[in-house]
């Protein structure tokens, strides 16, 4: 006999499969390296010490890496530059340092028996430094960046947390690189924010780009987290697998932006590739401990202020006031407490001769302004590397994470919707909150939460077999098991005479998920001088991904009483429902390289590819790329005395997009037929010609290095994406209901990236560095096929403007009626081509703002003081976007069924456009572009002072470090919403439309202190 297992089956299935994966990854990491190691005791050689510096300020730099050329040995610098590299074999070599930011550096050194030798390093800032290797896919440690020719953005994922203490991954690609979007959903703790590269250009299909981890996809889901079963749980699915990762681990992050780049990685790359490199430890390397405590607090910054003072008529010939912030502060409560936030982070790195070791734990627990808001998360990550033979690297990266989170609620019964609609004149029984419910309701009854427990664990074996030919395997699981719960508790007395005897009683709904991708990667690369000046680099590559997704729903009505939430001892069972997503794509690829005097680069590949998504009549596809890459700076012409660097890049490339899970297929679904017997009916039609859809990308840029100071890398793309997957309505003669899906759209995309770092001061003393970037993306609709356009309120797809734009009534002129002040002879425009304003209840929807900002960017400043101090800003701003601020139109329209707002009392004090608008009688034929409102803005995101403690003042200790921290300061914009940024459904990316504000939680403000320091 079966059965479905209940939740805590789940658990347990789920923690049982954790920790056996936990386990095996640790036994093959240990069985590797344990014999290496004890190997290692055995060889002797020399030792290389020294120091990594500021060739101007002769400053220390931390986490540079020194690498002896030509073998593993190679470590990294602490607080002060200094590193220790031993065992290293007798005889010559060259010796290498590296880090992000500057230009890299190479001396000579002899190594001799038993004894120690030093090499000192100076390096000079740049951030153009066209020998740093990046990741791209191919095999060996990647490829240097004056080969690339497309864009790649880097972020140094340590310097950054260590300057912004980001709370989480989001937090630090925000700002950081040119065309990368971060869109909030809300503001509650807990809650995961939507990345976009280089905008929309997908109208059905999700626009996130693809997530790796040491070269392991991982799930990257939006929109996760419990379901709704009610208004508390509106807005509850709010959840993203991205801010699982902890920050505390990143080494750095790569950004690899469109088709250009992504071409090798395929089916499902044309959003872009974000690649997560997690920190590692350094063969040679002494035994560093690193801790981290920090505390501090998170706030709702100018609650009062921005949330509106709604008025009505006293009766008298008055008018009272409420604001639900300050009302309850005058009562002796607190709408929104100050939360806190904490984070305890330990880590061990280091290695002996042939292998290396990094271990960290981190635990953070941050308490949001809402006693039902709350974050706990545990991670564990572990990556050991070792040298299994003079030609063999074998690593293993194992990260483990545990969340606790419970997520409040917004959008709909919350207390801040309550606050925004609500007056003591018409909800006396809930305190003057909406619905008549006072925030007690939202805040202890209504509980959302998301549990997970998620490994990602990984081996890679890299070979060199022949000077010439390397190869590498890497072998991967991401394994995610999540539980959403939705939960209304069975009110007590007083909360449930406020209720319907239903919603007193309490429900409760859980979704448990589980998500495995398993990952095989193989690519090999064959590098060989074919004269003394051309170097031929041919690779092969082949990958083997496959998703599984198995989700359970249940859940029940009516508790028996307080203190009872099992699903068990509910009055009635709500319907369960199971399913079973499989998703399997299998790709290859090759790629040639010509490189003429390590300074011209002309790149081909090919990527042929097949998904389990596709349709039964379209099996492979193919994806070509080329790249030219020229670094004119290192030409014998080349005397530039201000142009230090010049690197010009050129590349086309195509990638895709694949179609969901089961729309190719023809469905059926089973019923119940005749005598009760099982029968099955028509579900959805499918298409077995479906394919993906298709991204074709030119790109131009450069990089360039000016006076020593200024780094500047731009780009221009123009993308095209054909064969657009769009949904057609079915022909009732098919026997099929709802839609087919069908590649007949097209959708073109445009922008220029830059970036720029300028060291504005460079003295022993005092520093000032200005970091920037702006980007721009336009998206244009250019074909539905043969689609009927009907242009509707709200967002619409429609050739000629960008995905899901607005569309509404847009008064052009009114009257005020002397004696009222309200507007008469109201008219509207007549559309495009029309024949000029027309009367509003027969006018067209007209085009009202698109909700994708079309230029975003950010501005930093980063000052040193006296080598010890550092002050760090970052403003970041997006523009050219505009959200629907459906809070203003509810109140100030009537849809509430009273007007809330001044200017319904007072419209003489108000332009006319604006009070004929607001008109409830002109608002229900969709005359809301007064509230499709500019949502651009700038921001005060991040600001911070750090000290760096003298060395050795507290015994024991290496480096000590305080930083002051705090983010969420100000924000600048003519937005009247409570906040510009966020979107009730950012989470659903492109696939949904219907961008708007209501009730949701601005982003918290936090002010939080780290103390630093290693032994």
């Amino acid at each position: 006999m079966s059965h479905t297992p209940g939740p805590r089956g789940w658990r347990r299935a789920r923690t049982r499969f954790t920790a056996i994966c936990i386990a095996v990854s640790l036994l093959i990491g240990l069985c590797m390296s344990a014999p290496v190691i004890a190997r290692a005791q055995a060889v002797s050689g020399g030792t290389i010490v020294g120091q990594v510096t500021d060739a101007v300020t002769r400053q220390g730099i931390l986490s540079a890496t020194v690498r002896v050329d030509q073998s593993n040995f190679a470590t990294v610098t602490n607080a002060d530059g200094h590193y220790r590299i031993t065992g290293v074999p007798v005889g010559p070599h060259t010796i290498t340092a590296r880090r992000i930011g500057y230009a890299q550096r190479q001396l000579p050194v002899t190594v001799v028996a038993d004894s120690e030798v030093t090499v000192d390093f100076a390096l000079q800032a740049s951030t153009i430094s066209l020998d740093q290797v990046v990741v791209t896919g191919t095999a060996g440690p990647g490829e240097e960046r004056r080969s690339l020719g497309n864009a790649v953005s880097d972020i140094n994922a340590a310097d950054v947390l260590e300057k912004s203490k980001s709370p989480e991954l989001g937090d630090l690609l925000r700002g950081r690189a040119p065309g990368v979007t971060v869109t909030s959903n809300t503001g509650r703790l807990g809650a995961g924010p939507i990345v976009e590269i280089r905008g929309m250009s997908s109208l059905g299909l999700s626009n996130i780009p693809l997530l790796y981890v040491d070269g392991v996809r991982v799930d990257n889901a939006s929109a996760t987290g419990p379901v709704q079963i009610g208004f508390g749980s509106q807005n509850s699915q709010v959840a993203n697998r991205l801010n699982d990762i902890n920050p505390e681990d990143i080494e750095s992050i790569e950004i690899i932006k469109g088709p250009a780049a992504a071409t090798i990685y395929g089916t499902e790359a044309a959003n872009g590739v974000i690649q997560v490199i997690t920190k590692k430890g350094a063969a040679g390397a002494k035994p560093q401990f690193r801790m981290e405590v920090q505390g501090g607090s998170i706030y709702l910054r100018d609650a009062a202020g921005r949330l509106p003072t709604n008025v009505l008529p006293n009766g008298t010939g008055g008018f009272d006031s409420w604001n639900g912030v300050t009302a309850e502060r005058d009562s002796g409560r607190t709408l929104f407490s100050t939360g806190s936030s904490q984070l305890y982070n330990l880590a061990l790195s280091g290695g002996g001769q042939t292998a290396s070791y990094y271990l960290s734990g981190t635990w953070q627990d941050d308490k949001g302004v809402e006693p039902n808001n709350s974050a706990k998360q545990f991670s564990a990550h572990a990556n050991v590397n070792v040298a299994a033979m003079p030609k063999l690297d074998i690593g293993t990266s194992l990260n483990f994470v545990r969340i606790n989170n419970h997520l409040g609620a917004d959008g709909g019964v919350s207390a801040m919707l309550g606050a925004q609609l609500g007056h003591i004149d018409i909800f006396p029984g809930g305190r003057g909150f909406f619905p008549d419910q006072p925030p007690e309701i939202p805040q202890t009854l209504y509980d959302n939460a998301d549990f997970v427990n998620r490994f990602t664990g990984s081996v890679t074996f890299n070979h060199r077999p022949i000077d010439w030919l390397s190869h590498r395997l890497i072998v991967g699981l991401d394994y995610t098991s999540e539980t959403g719960q939705s939960l209304e508790r069975f009110a007590p007395p007083d909360l449930a005479a406020l209720l319907s005897p239903l919603s007193a009683a309490g429900t409760i709904a859980q979704v448990l998920r589980q998500n495995a991708t398993v990952t095989a990667d193989y690519s090999a690369t064959a590098k060989v001088n074919l004269t003394s000046s051309l170097v031929s680099s041919t690779s092969l590559g082949g990958q083997f991904y496959r998703t599984q997704q198995d989700t359970a729903f249940l859940g029940g009505q009516g508790f028996p009483g307080p203190g009872v939430e099992a699903i068990s001892a509910t009055a009635t069972p709500l319907q369960t429902a199971q399913d079973q997503i499989i998703n399997t794509t299998v790709g290859g690829y090759a790629q040639e390289q010509i490189a003429w005097n390590n300074r011209l680069f002309i790149t081909g590949a090919l990527r042929v590819d097949n998904n389990s998504a596709f349709g039964e009549n379209f099996k492979w596809i193919t994806y070509p790329k080329v790249s030219g890459s020229w670094v004119v700076s290192d030409e014998p012409f080349w005397h530039s005395g201000f142009i230090n660097t010049l690197h010009l890049r050129a590349a086309y490339g195509e990638s895709g997009r694949a179609p969901n899970v089961f729309s190719a297929l023809r469905t059926y679904l089973p019923i119940q037929g005749a005598g009760g017997l099982n029968a099955i009916t028509a579900g959805a039609i499918g298409n077995p010609g479906l394919q993906p859809e298709r991204g074709k990308e030119v790109e131009l840029g450069f990089e360039s290095q000016l006076f020593k100071r200024l780094s500047l890398d731009f780009t221009y793309y123009n993308k095209h994406t054909h064969d657009e997957i769009v949904a057609q309505q079915v022909a009732p003669s098919t026997g099929f209901p709802g839609v087919q899906f069908a590649n007949i759209g097209q959708v073109n995309n445009s922008g220029i990236e830059l970036q720029a770092t300028l060291e504005a001061i460079t003295r022993p003393n005092f520093g000032w560095t200005i970091t920037g970037n702006i980007g721009t993306a336009h998206n244009k609709i250019v074909s539905l096929g043969d689609l009927s356009t009907v242009i509707g309120p709200g967002n619409q797809n429609i050739v000629g403007y960008p995905i899901w734009s607005y569309f509404a009534r847009k008064v052009v002129s009114a009257d005020r009626d002397p004696t009222t002040g309200k507007a008469i002879n109201v008219l509207c425009d007549g559309g495009p081509g029309g024949s000029g304003p027309v009367d509003c209840a027969t006018a067209p929807f007209v085009y009202a703002g698109n909700p994708t900002p079309t230029v975003t960017g950010s501005i930093g400043n980063t000052f040193t003081f006296f080598k010890r101090f550092r002050l760090y800003a970052l403003v970041d701003f997006k523009h050219g976007n505009r959200l629907y601020n459906a809070i203003e139109e509810l109140r100030c329209a009537g849809e509430i069924g009273i007007g809330l707002c001044d200017a319904d009392y007072h419209p003489e004090n108000y332009p006319i456009r604006y009070i004929a608008e607001t008109n409830p009688a002109l608002a229900t034929n969709g005359v809301n572009d007064e509230f499709i409102q500019d949502a651009s803005f700038a921001k005060l995101r991040e600001i911070s002072l750090t000290y760096s403690l003298p060395e050795r003042v507290i015994p024991g200790v290496n480096t000590a470090s305080i930083t002051l921290a705090a983010r969420e300061l100000h924000t600048w914009t003519k937005y009247r919403g409570a906040d510009p940024e966020v979107n009730i459904n950012a989470n659903a990316g492109s696939t949904s439309g219907n961008f708007f504000e209501q009730g949701i939680v601005p982003p918290l403000s936090r002010f939080t202190a780290s103390l630093n320091i290693t032994f």
